[in-house]
């Protein structure tokens, strides 16, 4: 039976004013307490983020299409606050005693997170195990605990990440090719500024529709808890632990990298989460590059830079570059000397 699940409507710009407004549905949410979620006391909590009012019209499950364009997010990421990098990693339990369990039904609606980002960005997904698509009527009371009316049992996705069409069937052995990325990874948000909100507002961002794509497995497990430039690294019972480790990770895709990077400041200024400064600058050249018309994607040798910061760190790199300037210095001397000759004339 062919399926009649209606096409996705065409995304439009939303005016940045209205989408500021819009963007925390939380609110409603951040109202009733939640039960049984671990609070990650090693840290002492300060208040949570300032949460824009909701709109009548703007439903949770709706909040993955509100980014911001690229203008708009480059201004947004100038306003965003300083970083506030967490003192110690997140020790053991790591994503269960910040961010509460996997997936967790926020909005209500009697379907976990992961089951409704399949539906949102799978193409023809099928919603009964029954032969050929079924729509969510024909797959109603068919699917897991989880989601009894929705579970997303197959489809297509068309990642964003690689720019690949991968087929994505539900099972143990097969789930793995398809996977639920947090733009925005929850050790990096814990490292920037997560381990002082609130257990209610750290659940609402790790399931937020805002911040979660259905993407290719091995490019979401190569992209780990990497921001744009940095990534942390290391644990504090270790005695290595670096909440902006040099490095970074970008979609392969380069044709993505706009709306990757619009995406993430976006969530960034929805919880006004601080950012490293390597990340501000990775994410403004690519925006500024995106709002000229452009699609983001760096420069030689800005590439070349970023991996030599990365294996030598910034104080290398400034005394690497002073040594250069030094000997360019040195260069010059001697070959204006040269012309010179040993009168200073210049004559030979």
């Amino acid at each position: 039976m062919a399926s009649t699940t209606p096409p996705r409507p065409a995304r439009h710009p939303v005016p940045p004013r209205r989408l500021a407004a819009a963007l925390c549905l939380g609110l409603l949410v951040l109202a009733s307490p939640l039960a049984g979620v671990p609070t990650g006391a090693a840290h002492p909590v300060a208040q949570a983020p300032s949460v824009p009012s909701p709109t009548p019209s703007a439903g949770w499950d709706e909040r993955g299409d509100m980014v911001m364009g690229a203008q708009d997010a480059l201004t947004a990421l100038d306003a965003l606050p300083a970083d506030n990098p967490a003192a110690s990693s997140w020790g053991e339990g790591g994503r269960l005693s910040w961010f509460g369990q996997s997936w967790e039904d926020v909005d209500g609606d009697g379907c976990d997170t992961r089951n409704e980002i399949l539906a949102r960005d799978l193409t023809s997904p099928d919603f009964s195990r029954s032969q050929g698509i079924q729509d969510r009527s024909q797959g109603a009371g068919q699917g897991a605990a989880g989601c009894p009316n929705a579970t997303v049992w197959s489809g297509t996705l068309h990642d964003p990440y690689t720019g690949r069409d991968i087929s994505f069937r539900r099972g143990q052995d097969s789930s793995g090719a398809v996977q639920i990325d947090h733009v925005i990874p929850l050790n990096y948000l814990y490292a920037h500024g997560a381990w002082a909100w609130d257990q209610r507002t750290r659940l609402l961002v790790a399931n937020d529709p805002l911040n979660l794509l259905a993407v290719d497995g091995p490019a979401n497990n190569a992209k780990g808890a990497c921001g744009p430039a940095t990534c942390p690294a290391g644990s504090t019972e270790r005695g290595n632990w670096n909440p902006a480790k040099g490095g970074g990770w970008w979609p392969p895709n380069d044709a993505y990298r706009c709306q990757y990077a619009q995406r993430f400041v976006t969530v960034a200024a929805t919880y006004q989460l601080g950012l490293p400064e390597a990340d501000r600058k990775s994410l403004r050249s690519a925006l500024s590059d995106c709002a000229a018309g452009g699609d983001g994607a760096p420069f030689p040798g800005h590439q070349i830079q970023q991996l030599v910061e990365a294996v030598l760190g910034d104080s290398w790199i400034s005394a690497l570059t002073a040594a250069g300037l030094s000997a360019l210095g040195v260069g010059l001397i001697v070959r204006v000397r040269r012309r010179l000759g040993p009168g200073g004339s210049g004559r030979r």
